[in-house]
């Protein structure tokens, strides 16, 4: 196909499991301009031969076999490749909805647009919908002065801000073949923040969009579940590159206190749950939640996993509390706690599991959710970082 509108990128390295559903739902798309290229990052198993299949059948779809480099260099060598106006991602192991890209594009197209971002779906043991931190309309002129203060993170609100996501967005062909270059090959981690930063700095036009067409897969195997003894170097890496930036025209005071701030985070992170010590979550829950007027000596726990084991190990070594056991859905009959915690971070899944608590009959007043930021916003708040000055 030449000279197509869109561009649809797809790298793909041993995802067997989940290509089938990924492509299904890119050459099943409501918008029809477009071609799809396909780029193997020398997969070993079986996702080869499933591409080969489906470009025979499709004639949009480009099939680039290479060997294994990562996915920079993946995304350099599509974006190389891209005929089209303007450029999507897909990951292999994630699906979009069918008018994912004809809505993307009708605003690319009706507002001249050089980035359009939408929201998007984490799909896992729960559904949940995940919005940019800023608000949804068209960005130029001044405003996109005021969307690059609120793009690495929203501290005002202790929250990321624009999604670093390649995934969700279109992006401008001729700006990222600009961009793409800048970034470099060993970059490992945050790939798509610091080239969607990127891209942001040299935009004139930004449309965000309040939908959520994306399905990103919460995979357990992948990076940020396993042990890495070289988190720390990656994030050096990232950070050696948003210092490179700090000199850019566009790139403000704010923003660099957002980068920084960002680095943090990530640090807090690994400490917690990606360097591999025999400690975790040293600091990502406040232990401040145990002293809570109301809860009583004796606390259940509602949920599962690392924070309600957390909060279970508040309860065994504070002196005043006593830990009275798991509860699920069908426990109102259980006694002996004064008070039930929910231990689940999203708010949205933790106020649907108190109504399930509620309706077996537990006491709306014994219930308690806690807010769980991570720990340094309280940092931030107390030494004012992100306020006018």
């Amino acid at each position: 196909m030449s000279n197509p509108f869109l561009s649809i990128i797809i790298p793909v390295f041993n995802t067997e499991k989940y290509l089938r559903q990924c492509l299904e739902s890119v050459v099943s798309q409501t918008f029809k301009e477009m071609e799809i290229i396909c780029i193997d990052d020398g997969s070993t198993d079986g996702s080869s031969k499933i591409l080969e299949e489906y470009a025979e059948h499709d004639f949009r779809i480009r099939l680039i076999h290479k060997q294994n480099g990562g996915l920079v260099s993946v995304r350099k060598l599509g974006v190389s490749e891209a005929k089209g106006r303007y450029i999507g991602f897909v990951d292999s192991d994630d699906w979009i909805d069918p008018v994912m890209y004809e809505r993307l594009c009708n605003s690319a197209m009706e507002q001249d647009a050089d980035m359009v971002s939408s929201s998007y779906w984490q799909e896992g043991e729960y559904t949940n919908i995940s919005k940019d931190a800023v608000a949804s309309g068209v960005y130029e002129g001044n405003r996109m002065s005021e969307l690059r203060d609120h793009a690495i993170l929203d501290i005002e609100k202790h929250d990321k801000g624009l999604s670093g996501s390649l995934c969700t967005k279109l992006f401008r062909t001729s700006i990222l073949r600009d961009v793409m270059p800048q970034i470099p090959l060993d970059i490992k981690v945050s790939e798509d923040k610091v080239t969607s930063l990127t891209f942001l700095l040299e935009s004139s036009r930004v449309v965000i969009l309040d939908e959520a067409y994306y399905h990103y897969r919460i995979n357990h195997d992948s990076m940020f579940h396993v042990d890495d003894p070289d988190y720390l170097l990656n994030y050096n890496t990232v950070y050696k590159y948003f210092r490179s930036l700090y000199s850019h025209r566009n790139f403000t005071e704010k923003m660099r206190i957002q980068a920084e701030l960002y680095i943090v985070q990530f640090l807090i992170k690994g400490i917690n749950t990606q360097l591999g010590f025999s400690f975790r979550n040293l600091m990502w829950i406040d232990p401040n939640w145990i002293d809570e007027p109301g809860l009583g000596k004796r606390v259940a726990i509602y949920g599962q996993g690392e924070l309600a084991r957390t909060y279970e190990r508040h309860l065994k070594t504070n002196s005043e509390k006593c830990f009275a056991g798991y509860i699920d859905d069908h426990s109102s009959a259980i006694d002996g706690y004064d008070s039930v915690v929910i231990a689940v971070k999203n708010k949205e899944v933790a106020m649907k599991a108190k109504e399930k608590l509620t309706a077996e009959g537990i006491d709306d007043k014994k219930i308690f959710w806690f807010k769980q930021d991570e720990i340094f916003w309280k940092y931030v708040d107390a030494m004012g970082l992100g306020k006018e000055k």
